[in-house]
């Protein structure tokens, strides 16, 4: 709807809004405040993807589902708050927003996609909820400035390079439900203890 709306400062999205689109904001890269209404309940692929202007979004209750690549390339995010009304976020949802310093992962989250949080360099520390089960290959991959992670009792999978190449961590906790793991923390050159 508004691809490549470089000039685009500004939106604000009526209440009639129920959902997103794939593609809607894409490579808006002007586009500095974004308020998401209480209406919207999903927000779909690509939505806000290569928006480097946008440094702060708040996602309303109301949304249960962050598209594939939502926030992908946000290079101006510094913070974003996810709802408990979130169940999954999607493959590459905020790859890419290397200034990305805090992220908070509600207990209504399930599954953490491939790749959801990959060279968010900015990140220090992030705790994963109880609710999680799978986090998914590359989630965390190159987050360089990750020191400490917390991986709760219920997950069972922990997919390839999930925290690959996390080079500040220094101590891992493993919780004893983990069944599949591979390569999960390869060149995390900086871990000392294992438990």
């Amino acid at each position: 709807a508004f691809s490549g709306c470089e000039g685009l400062t500004s939106v604000e999205i009526p209440n009639s809004v129920t959902s997103i689109g794939n593609y809607a904001f894409y490579n808006c890269k002007g586009l500095t405040s974004v308020v998401i209404p209480n209406s919207v309940t999903s927000i779909g692929k690509f939505a806000f993807n290569g928006c480097s202007g946008l440094t702060s979004v708040e996602i309303p209750n109301s949304v249960t589902s962050i598209g594939d690549s939502a926030f992908k390339g946000c290079k101006g995010l510094t913070s974003v708050v996810i709802p408990n009304s979130v169940t999954s976020i999607g493959e590459d949802a905020f790859r890419d927003c290397s200034v990305l310093t805090s992220v908070e992962i509600p207990n209504s989250v399930t599954s953490i996609g491939n790749s959801a949080f990959s060279h968010c360099e900015g990140l220090t520390s992030v705790e994963i909820p109880n609710s999680v089960t799978s986090i998914g290959e590359n989630a965390f991959l190159n987050c360089t400035g990750l020191t400490s992670v917390t991986i709760p009792e219920g997950v069972t999978s922990i997919g390839k390079e999930a925290f690959g190449g996390c080079s500040a961590l220094t101590t891992v906790t493993l919780p004893k439900g983990v069944k599949k793991m591979s390569d999960a923390f390869n060149n995390c050159t900086g871990i000392t203890t294992i438990n």
